[in-house]
């Protein structure tokens, strides 16, 4: 495999594995403000536009 080969490999698994942190933050993480997860959460204290990122 080739350096290239490799390098592409670590970056497609970084954004893997960021993507992966972003869903558990996202379906298992309470809001400070008002105790519901995240994905259920109206109070406004939990940034939606951070998923599309």
């Amino acid at each position: 495999m080739t350096r290239t080969g490799i390098l592409l490999w670590i970056v497609a698994l970084l954004v893997l594995e960021v993507n992966h942190l972003k869903w558990i933050w996202w379906e298992h993480w309470s809001c400070r403000r008002c105790t519901a997860k995240h994905k259920d959460c109206a109070c406004g204290a939990t940034a939606r536009w951070m998923m599309f990122l």
